[in-house]
């Protein structure tokens, strides 16, 4: 599933389909995506990861659920250290992965 997701792709989600994601970063078992927050300031991104293994998305598992995902860069750092295994999808906070659509 995740070679039919490229960085740039906008992506729906079940329930959420007026609000689609942004794919900003891919590796081969995670993706990072962002949208705008909802009743945020424009440029204030929500985010969420994508876990193809586990067939989940949510936020990580840091204290907060935080990480910056104002840059490319730090969305690719993301996917990084979820690679690693030190970084992994909040278990709290995740739900079924819902796709609904990857336009292309």
């Amino acid at each position: 599933m995740n070679a039919e997701m490229a960085i740039g792709d906008k992506v729906t989600f079940i329930g959420e389909p007026r609000r689609p994601y942004t794919v900003r970063a891919t590796s081969p078992h995670y993706a990072v995506l962002t949208r705008q927050a909802d009743f945020k300031p424009k440029g204030t991104d929500f985010y969420c990861i994508v876990d193809w293994r586990k067939s989940v998305r949510g936020p990580c598992n840091l204290i907060g659920q935080g990480w910056d995902t104002t840059t490319d860069e730090s969305c690719e750092e993301l996917c990084s250290e979820l690679e690693a295994g030190r970084i992994e999808v909040s278990h709290r906070n995740r739900v079924p992965l819902d796709i609904q659509e990857v336009p292309q």
